[in-house]
């Protein structure tokens, strides 16, 4: 890192040799959300790492877009990219906008109509097979569902049930793992045949197979309907197949269980927003999914969900050009991490930030301050694919069932998602549920 090092406060917890590794490893997110009050910038250490924490939404929003050029993703990334490739999730710069313009077209109105349709049809199976009173496993079921999901949009082939099951393995598998390997103190340790190591090589291996298998698939079958084109150079192909499943399943799968999960939790949102939304279903026709996406009360409902449970607790920068932020110069080589769960959760900026308010939304919220999926270049391409997933499935389920929890759930941050601890639900028939469900199947 070039220049002198900023003047900055330094984060509490702080040890010798580690640095504020054990508040990291063991509370994450309590950490990262205790360190506002030290100011807008506070230094902390990854072993003897310096890393600036930005703790406020107009830092996190300027580096993310004003000033974007000065930045590159950092070492978490660094570590990823030789395992798995260079796709959007983790490319730079030039390589990265040429990619993104490739691939953007795949992500239109069109498409997205088309990949609701996908959504739907993966969700009324999910949910008829559901059987009333019986414990779920909520996050192992939409997990599943997200992954067959992504893997028919992008490849237009419904994987079987060996290969649903080795992505629902392999892809927690892989963001826990490079996100540990991030945390090594020399890369010697990833050789090292410890545990971790050995599913993390596993589950990368597996995956990119699965990559290879799909797209074998995908090329022999007919038609034009896949979101990724064959005419993309295969090792590319591959790259960005591995970053779509990557974000595509965990992220959305996870933001699905915590929605369903606070519904759960509170029965009376549970039936307004089932109300508010199965009139909408009755009404729906063709292929039109418009009002279910922009249904006002299920939108109040996501935002809010998304704001508690922000999937992506970790992100991080690395400035290329000394960076100017708040009156402090970053140096050149400067490490830059900020946290949306955190951002997301700050009282001054949210009143009763812990607790999930829908109405809350009903009051306009600064836009700075609520960016789920990211802002500037590095923006989720995916944004409306991911909403319409949820909205889709919410609407879905809370149309046939009325869902109950029988476990409190804890978060995990033992990955690069905020992951629930087991998340267990019983369901019953919702009242007209049953009628809805067939007057939407004779709509598809």
């Amino acid at each position: 890192m070039e220049g002198t090092e900023p003047c900055v406060p330094v984060g509490p917890g702080w040890l010798p040799g580690i640095g504020h590794l054990v508040a990291l490893a063991l509370r994450p997110i309590p950490f990262l959300e205790s360190l506002p009050r030290l100011g807008p910038i506070v230094r902390i250490n990854i072993w003897r790492k310096p890393v600036y924490v930005l703790t406020t939404a107009e830092l996190v929003h300027k580096v993310m877009t004003q000033e974007s050029a000065k930045v590159e993703k950092g070492f978490v990334f660094d570590k990823a990219r030789p395992l798995l490739g260079n796709g959007l999730f983790i490319s730079e710069r030039e390589f990265h906008v040429q990619q993104r313009r490739i691939i953007q077209p795949s992500f239109n109105r069109e498409k997205t109509s088309q990949y609701a349709e996908i959504v739907f049809r993966s969700a009324r199976r999910m949910a008829e097979s559901w059987i009333p009173g019986e414990p779920l496993d909520l996050m192992d079921e939409l997990h599943r569902l997200s992954a067959g999901i992504v893997a028919e949009a992008l490849f237009d082939v419904q994987l079987t049930p060996g290969q649903l099951e080795r992505l629902r393995v392999a892809v927690p598998a892989v963001l826990s793992g490079f996100l540990w390997r991030a945390l090594y103190p020399a890369p010697a340790f990833e050789r090292i045949p410890l545990g971790v190591n050995r599913k993390f090589d596993k589950a990368v291996t597996s995956l990119r197979d699965l990559v290879d298998d799909l797209r074998a698939a995908s090329a022999a079958a007919p038609g034009d309907r896949a979101l990724l084109s064959q005419t993309m150079p295969p090792q590319q192909l591959r790259d960005e197949a591995v970053s779509l499943l990557l974000a595509g399943t965990e992220t959305v799968a996870t933001s699905l269980s915590w929605v369903l999960y606070e519904l759960s939790c509170h029965q009376q949102a549970q039936e307004s927003l089932r109300e508010s939304i199965r009139g909408l279903l009755h009404a729906r026709t063709g292929t039109d999914w418009d009002k279910v996406a922009g249904c006002e009360p299920l939108t109040r409902v996501l935002n809010e969900s998304l704001r508690l449970h922000t999937p992506n607790w970790i992100l991080m920068r690395r400035a290329v050009a000394p960076l100017e932020l708040d009156g402090t110069t970053l140096p050149a080589g400067a490490e830059i991490l900020f946290s949306l769960t955190a951002l997301h959760r700050a009282p001054q900026t949210y009143q009763d930030s812990s607790t999930f308010d829908p109405q809350r939304w009903e009051r306009p919220i600064a836009r700075k301050a609520f960016i789920p999926f990211g802002a500037g270049s590095h923006k989720c391409i995916g944004d409306s694919f991911a909403w319409t997933e949820m909205a889709v499935v919410t609407s879905l389920i809370l149309d046939r069932w009325q869902i109950s929890s029988t476990r409190r759930a804890r978060e995990k941050a033992t990955s690069v998602t905020v992951r629930p601890s087991k998340m267990h639900i019983r369901v019953q028939p919702a009242p007209g549920g049953l009628r809805a469900a067939g007057t939407l199947h004779s709509e598809v």
